[in-house]
């Protein structure tokens, strides 16, 4: 039997998976974990084979996939979320996720992720592979090359985080709208990101940026 936990912030969500998995063929769900303590708590105590893990929930964070791996080394990751964000799904992967499905996938394969997993394979449902493309390897694995941004790539960033317009930006660096214009196109390329947003978020977690000096607006 595969020895699962479940870790999903969302209630209707982690009832939904548990059905799901419970229903799986030759899985055995140990577990639902609501927050991250009750997660470690889980890993600690009952030693599951594979955790089923919305990284994106607001009860977890992202970093909890490469401190999963470095404490429980034999513990595989499958990541299952609503986003099929390029930036989110290659770091999740780059972090440790052995596969990868989103919550629309069908029941049967999350389940066969699950499986896959514990047995030492790979597994990515058809539109996480969409959204990867070539960055995954012969292997199945995430390309670890690392992003190369210029200072003037840099800079833009800052920019553009804080809220300067093109215009702004090209009268601050002494540069162009159009070439402003390119620098954000090649950027948003790099990071794979496609909007402001997602601009904003890189500027944060590197640190290009103080989060406290934005308010964000729930959608």
């Amino acid at each position: 039997m595969v020895r699962v936990l479940i870790a999903e912030g969302n209630h209707i969500l982690r009832k939904g998976l548990y059905s799901i998995l419970e229903e799986g063929e030759g899985i055995e769900v140990v577990a639902v974990a609501n927050n991250r303590s009750e997660m470690y708590q889980y890993l600690a105590t009952l030693e599951p084979s594979v955790v089923l893990f919305d990284y994106l929930s607001n009860s977890f964070l992202m970093d909890d996939i490469s401190n999963i791996k470095e404490r429980y080394p034999s513990t595989q990751i499958v990541g299952i979320t609503d986003t099929r964000h390029k930036t989110h799904i290659s770091g999740a992967l780059k972090m440790g996720v052995s596969g990868h499905v989103l919550k629309v996938c069908s029941p049967k394969e999350i389940c066969d992720a699950v499986v896959h997993v514990s047995e030492g394979k790979r597994f990515y449902c058809g539109k996480i592979l969409d959204v990867l493309g070539d960055e995954l390897d012969e292997n199945g694995d995430v390309s670890c090359e690392p992003v190369s941004l210029s200072m003037r790539e840099i800079e833009i960033i800052k920019e553009i985080a804080s809220g300067a317009s093109n215009k702004q930006i090209a009268s601050k660096l002494f540069l162009s709208a159009h070439t402003v214009m390119t620098h954000r196109k090649n950027i948003m390329s790099k990071l794979g990101v496609n909007n402001t947003a997602g601009l904003v978020i890189y500027a944060v977690k590197e640190n290009l940026i103080q989060p406290n000096r934005f308010l964000f607006d729930k959608e």
